[in-house]
């Protein structure tokens, strides 16, 4: 056919007589026809709107959007909202996409189609609450493409792992995995991942398996497809086995899995940074060939779909600071803690890394007196104040690690300094001590609080209930009854919160739980079978401090040594003359003391107490100057007038 044949209605005649679900040839077909009706009739809105849709299906997104963009596009701005949505979520414009649906105004078959677009568009954007509301409407309405419901489905729980894992699980209902999801390799995948978003890796591993056996069940898929199919499903397992322990199968495992031959890049990428983690466990790891890898697997990753999560990308670039770190790069691990708090301003954790690059070449007690100067800059550190606790017990200093707990506690908000993980070190610590009223007021400032929250942790409540049962208070036993109360109202068939309710009143107003202690296993159940009689006549043991001995063999008594003093004499000892009864003056105190030397009387003269004392000092180049008294001088003084009489006068010396 020739150019000046190519119009409006022939391209509308191929249209006819094709499909824009053929195969890319079609497509490119339909693309050169719609680009010579354009050369010829600029501006044609049949023919641009058969332009983009062909680029679309030949996954030529960009050139689409060029399209849209251009004076000519905006004709089919009206007619092809579905197109544009999905050509604006394609090219990453996610914010745009999302108002375009909101403001559109089009048939309810179209409606439907651009919520599903909605839908992606919020999932990349990590808004799973909206994701979440939007498939739920339209799971409760009429399906209108085939297997739409699966894919439903397949979205929901996507949506509901990405809850989960980005710290929202509350809003994810409890529910079981429906059997037909079973049969369907995405869904039982999905099912999984929420699993272990949900820390229930058993139920976790029981689906993957049964993933893996799907897709290699699948008939309409090439040996090489599967391959790219069990990609993700095996790095999933490999890090279900590391959080379970199992490291040297999820080692194994990861030894056998080929990351190089990984075509995801997103899957490439947390494919590679799991294998380090495992691999680092080992004596023979290498942290610069783990750091080359790192590189190599994200310096590509660029792409939309590549982009990771909010919660991969803070897990990202912490192991990112680490292998920095290993490498001996502490100046660029410090550079990307500072870039890290830019990012994550309320999230301490990256301290941790930025106090191991503070402590390099540094050992024992150095490292602590550096963490403790980080620790005074940053009192609000949770991260450094768990590392100086964890130093401080490694010398067996609980109570400073107590202290350093406490003052942390003092810096923080309430919802940081009420969560679990912190309350319960200190509790341990203080139990460590015996000091149970510490532990009592602890866990009653956290249950009060915790008690007003809309989500509040049952773990807390529960200890702080089971602490106040300790005491003999009134108050205290009506306050753990409230706590239990509570417990009992989130979750009717816990039977510790009854067995709480009924011990809080049983001393104080038994009839107010008289109902409830009737649920609870009698006491004749609990004690029968156990015998009164032989465990009184058997009294009550007490642990051994010692190695007992071996039965029948009784060790010999050990004599008992008296050491003996050797007698010391002194030299020139006679035992037949009488000993000095001055013997235990010293020397220069006993009546027969002469001092050696000619003028010894004059010198001991001069030693007595009372008389006048004569000091002199040596002279740098030898020879000694005599240096009197003030009080000496002023006698003499006193003594000869005016002084002048005792001098010699002055004999006249004669001429030369």
């Amino acid at each position: 056919m020739s150019a000046t044949q190519y119009s409006p209605e022939s391209l509308e005649s191929l249209l006819k007589g094709l499909s824009l679900s053929d195969n890319g040839s079609d497509h490119e077909q339909i693309l050169r026809h719609a680009d010579s009706v354009l050369k010829s009739s600029q501006g044609n809105s049949l023919a641009l709107h058969t332009k983009v849709v062909a680029l679309l299906n030949l996954d030529r997104h960009e050139d689409a959007y060029k399209v849209f963009t251009s004076p000519q596009g905006q004709k089919i701005a009206d007619v092809a909202v579905l197109e544009h949505a999905y050509c604006l979520y394609k090219v990453g414009k996610l914010e745009e996409t999302v108002e375009l649906v909101r403001k559109a105004d089009v048939d309810p078959q179209t409606a439907r189609a651009l919520k599903h677009i909605a839908a992606q568009a919020y999932y990349r954007l990590e808004n799973f609450v909206e994701v979440s509301k939007l498939l739920k409407n339209l799971s409760e309405t009429p399906y209108q493409a085939p297997n739409e419901d699966g894919d439903l489905r397949v979205n929901i729980a996507a949506a509901d792992a990405q809850l989960a894992w980005s710290g929202h699980g509350h809003l994810v209902a409890e529910k079981k995995t429906a059997r037909e999801d079973l049969d369907v390799f995405e869904a039982t995948f999905n099912a999984a991942c929420l699993c272990i978003a949900s820390n229930k890796f058993g139920q976790a591993a029981i689906l993957l398996k049964r993933a893996r056996q799907l897709c290699q069940d699948l008939e309409d898929l090439t040996p090489e497809e599967k391959e790219v199919e069990l990609e993700p499903v095996i790095v999933q397992e490999i890090y279900l086995l590391a959080r379970t322990g199992q490291l040297e199968r999820a080692k194994e495992l990861a030894a056998n899995f080929d990351t190089k031959s990984v075509s995801d890049e997103a899957v490439l990428v947390v494919a590679t940074i799991n294998k380090i983690a495992i691999e680092s466990q080992a004596e023979d790891f290498n942290p610069y060939a783990a750091y080359n890898s790192y590189i190599e697997a994200t310096k590509n990753a660029t792409s939309l779909a590549a982009r990771p999560f909010g919660f991969q990308s803070k897990i990202i670039r912490l192991d990112e600071a680490v292998l920095n770190l290993n490498i001996g790069k502490t100046n660029a691990t410090e550079a990307m803690v500072k870039g890290y708090h830019k990012v994550y301003p309320s999230d301490h954790l990256i301290n941790v890394v930025q106090a191991a690059a503070g402590t390099v070449n540094k050992t024992g007690k150095d490292i602590i007196k550096k963490i403790e100067k980080l620790v005074e800059a940053n009192p609000a550190d949770i991260g450094l104040a768990f590392t100086l606790v964890q130093l401080r017990m490694q010398t067996g200093n609980i109570t400073g690690s107590i202290t350093t707990l406490e003052s942390l506690l003092t810096e923080l908000e309430p919802q940081a300094r009420y969560q679990p993980g912190l309350v319960g070190l200190l509790v341990a610590l203080y139990e460590h001590q015996g000091r149970k009223q510490h532990v009592r007021k602890i866990l009653s400032e956290a249950s009060e609080w915790w008690k007003q929250s809309p989500q509040p942790n049952l773990a807390v409540l529960r200890a702080a209930g089971k602490s106040k049962l300790e005491s003999d208070s009134p108050s205290e036993l009506a306050s753990a009854g409230e706590i239990f109360t509570s417990l009992l109202a989130a979750n009717p068939a816990d039977r510790n919160a009854v067995a709480g309710l009924v011990a809080s009143y049983a001393t104080t107003d038994l009839p107010k739980v008289s109902s409830y202690a009737d649920t609870l296993t009698p006491v004749e159940t609990l004690i029968a079978g156990v015998d009164v009689d032989s465990l009184e006549s058997a009294g009550a043991a007490q642990p051994p401090k010692k190695r007992g001995a071996e039965d029948g063999v009784t060790p010999p008594a050990k004599p008992r040594k008296t050491r003996k003093h050797k007698s010391r004499l002194p030299q020139n000892y006679d035992a037949t003359k009488k000993p000095d009864p001055e013997r235990w003056l010293p020397m220069r105190d006993r009546s027969y003391y002469k001092p050696k030397g000619r003028k010894g009387k004059q010198k001991a003269a001069a030693a007595t107490q009372g008389g006048p004392v004569e000091e002199s000092m040596e002279l740098a180049g030898g020879g000694r100057i005599d240096v009197v008294k003030v009080d000496q001088a002023q006698a003499k003084k006193a003594g000869g007038g005016g002084g002048g009489a005792n001098k010699k006068k002055k004999k006249k010396g004669g001429k030369w």
